[in-house]
């Protein structure tokens, strides 16, 4: 049947993943019970799929073992679990459906037939004619899993890698809700590619890639303030980054984990993370990982109101990254380049600046060479540098420029989609509220008001 409660097919990626796997190899039937209420599937709606009473669910997932082969096969066909999966044969009946879903024993002529239909059914459409709720049918598109490679080589980490790093750009340009849904798809598919046999050396780099996917994942959920799934596929990529043994790249990952709480307003927890991935990168050896940590440890001290506490890890954080080699550049390391540096520098000023008068005069000068420094396709990273230079300057009495850098910011701003961005505004809706004194500012401070009131 597999179908939940409200006829919601279960999604057959959840068999796919490596610990349900491993359950169902097991014929550990109870412990697929408990994943599958982890993907939200109810002991109730496991009973309808597979015909067992609720209270017989019950027993089997608190560890009441199933051992009679036709009830795991009926287990299996009523939940949709690919018999292979649990070392069961497949029915006659089972093998005649897939050919036939799958056309193996369809003839020329049938083909034929279903061509010259589906041509009809292009020309009623071209014509403008109403298309019948059967004819509506023949063009609704089934969900069918892209199938998982037997073995998985060097090229295929290549070939991750490299559209891992196409999303990353889009997000970068455009914002986490711009691509999300294309994000979540790829990181799924890297990971069932775990199912795969590869070469031990091949094995790491994948773990590494895979990371790579789930740390977007978690940061475009990040951009969207879906601070739970941040959090989850962040743990997930801290996960196979450790399994890969790779220390640096535990430590970026670490990194992003900790602006979730950041920019969540609890500097204290990320102070944390950052000082745990500081260990990670200092482990590693990399001085761009060190020296990442390092940056926005000193902006959590900010943040905390620790000046020089976070002068202090900034000078460390900029003498790290003046020793670093070339060969240190990973993949997930190439962000973190001169001008990302540069305008982490300047948020720290930046914050400090919001109480102190010679932090802003440092933080005007760091962001203007940050904007300048910083590469054509980080819109996201020039929207946010924008709008602090707006504050900043605001603050400074420059209310004409101020309100022209502010204009410009929410012009950025208003074409990404980011959540996270807009949060950031909220410096420079204060400050448009306490410097209102001309037409320009408060017209600015409204629009502030208005675009984070849209959220």
């Amino acid at each position: 049947m597999n179908v939940t409660g409200g006829d919601r097919p279960i999604d057959p990626v959840v068999w796919h993943g490596r610990e349900m796997r491993e359950a169902l190899a097991r014929r550990d039937i109870g412990r697929v019970y408990q994943l599958l209420r982890r993907f939200g599937v109810s002991q109730r709606q496991i009973a309808a799929c597979t015909g067992q009473g609720q209270s017989e669910v019950s027993a089997i997932t608190n560890g009441r073992q199933v051992q009679a082969y036709d009830v795991l096969e009926r287990i299996a066909d009523g939940l949709g679990v690919p018999r292979g999966f649990m070392g069961l044969a497949y029915t006659d009946e089972a093998v005649q459906g897939a050919a036939a879903s799958s056309g193996l024993h369809r003839t020329k002529d049938d083909f034929m037939l279903e061509r010259r239909g589906f041509l009809g059914l292009v020309s009623k459409i071209v014509m403008g004619a109403a298309l019948t709720q059967p004819e509506l049918d023949l063009l609704a598109v089934g969900r069918t899993a892209t199938p998982v490679p037997e073995h998985v080589g060097a090229t295929d980490v290549l070939q991750v890698r490299a559209l891992t790093a196409a999303l990353r750009s889009y997000d970068a340009a455009h914002g986490g809700g711009s691509c999300r849904d294309a994000i979540l798809a790829h990181a799924r598919w890297t990971e069932s590619l775990l199912n795969a046999s590869a070469a031990d050396g091949v094995r790491a780099g994948l773990l590494s890639a895979i990371a790579e996917a789930k740390t977007l994942a978690g940061w475009t959920a990040h951009d969207l303030g879906l601070e739970g799934d941040a959090r989850r596929w962040l743990g997930q990529a801290v996960r196979d980054t450790q399994d890969a043994g790779n220390a640096a790249h535990t430590a970026i990952v670490l990194y992003h984990l900790g602006r979730v709480p950041l920019d969540n307003d609890d500097p204290a927890e990320a102070l944390k993370l950052f000082q745990l991935g500081q260990i990670a990168a200092q482990d590693s050896h990399s001085s761009i990982a060190v020296s990442l940590l390092l940056t926005h440890e000193a902006l959590a001290y900010a943040h905390l109101g620790d000046t020089r506490q976070a002068m202090t890890a900034l000078r460390r954080a900029e003498d790290e990254y003046a020793h670093a080699t070339d060969d240190q550049h990973q993949e997930f390391l190439r962000f973190f380049d001169p001008a990302a540096l540069q305008t982490s520098a300047a948020r720290i000023h930046s914050r400090l600046g919001l109480t102190d008068a010679a932090h802003r005069a440092l933080a005007i000068e760091r962001l203007q060479r940050a904007l300048d420094e910083a590469p054509a396709n980080r819109v996201r990273q020039r929207a946010f540098n924008l709008a602090w230079l707006a504050t900043c300057t605001l603050a400074e009495g420059d209310l004409a420029t101020g309100v022209e850098l502010g204009t410009q910011a929410l012009d950025a701003v208003r074409v990404i989609q980011s959540t996270r961005l807009l949060d950031h505004l909220k410096p420079l809706e204060e400050v448009t509220g306490r410097h209102g004194g001309t037409s320009d500012v408060r017209q600015l401070h409204h629009e502030v008001r208005l675009l984070r009131s849209a959220a």
